[in-house]
């Protein structure tokens, strides 16, 4: 079987698993933001670009992607040309910390538990940048109680390098809040750091950009947000 077979019968068995889902849970974040009209969203960390598919279906959106991956939007298009929508979904091959778009180009834009792979500074003040005044932010994130559950659950298997990974961005992230610098150097390629509530307030009001609320998928462990741009 070929790449592209392999990337077809993903996107088919995605795209059938997330039919699955209650639609109001696939519709969770078009929901958080109610009424408000959506021309452009972006997707930041897109993966399969799944996030996308709903803001596409309910506010006719036009849909952006970019993802690190090589493969980035092989399967979000697939998706998209499957529900007959392919001319909404955009995906390229791009960073977090340098956006290739223009100032204010976009109405919504997500971070779903991308953010830790991410140079915060950088990464937040780019959002800022692309993002409409009083644009939506939804976040979702990981905050250092993430990392102590992945601890304790990786004691069970006593396997030293499950072990170190947790505890390598605990460090990772002690060292980003204290320093306010993204820990660099190939030892720290890959690993996450973590969003503390007073650092991401911190970055958030640099950046013109407030917490409005939690959103329904928050948790302890990964707190998710909406975020306004003033």
């Amino acid at each position: 079987m070929t790449v592209t077979n392999n990337y077809a019968e993903y996107a088919k068995l995605t795209l059938r698993d997330f039919a699955k889902i209650d639609l109001a849970k696939r519709n969770a974040l078009v929901n958080e933001i109610g009424n408000f009209a959506v021309k452009r969203v972006l997707d930041v960390g897109c993966g399969a670009g799944l996030q996308l598919l709903p803001f596409a279906e309910v506010k006719g959106a036009d849909c952006f992607g970019i993802d690190i991956g090589e493969e980035v939007g092989e399967i979000g298009k697939m998706v998209f040309r499957e529900q007959g929508i392919e001319e909404k979904g955009n995906f390229l091959r791009a960073i977090g910390e340098e956006l290739p778009f223009a100032n204010e180009s976009f109405d919504v834009i997500l971070c779903r538990v991308a953010l830790p792979y991410m140079d915060n500074r950088k990464a937040i003040a780019e959002i800022s940048r692309v993002l409409h005044q009083n644009g939506k932010f939804l976040l979702k994130i990981h905050a250092p109680k993430f990392y102590f559950w992945m601890i304790k659950e990786r004691l069970k298997t006593l396997n030293p390098k499950q072990l170190a990974y947790p505890i390598i961005c605990l460090a990772a992230g002690t060292l980003n809040v204290w320093t306010g610098k993204h820990p660099g150097g190939k030892f720290w390629q890959g690993k996450e750091v973590y969003q503390s509530g007073g650092y991401l307030r911190k970055l958030l009001q640099a950046n013109n950009l407030k917490i409005v609320r939690e959103l329904s998928d928050t948790s302890p462990e990964t707190p998710s947000y909406l975020i306004e741009k003033l």
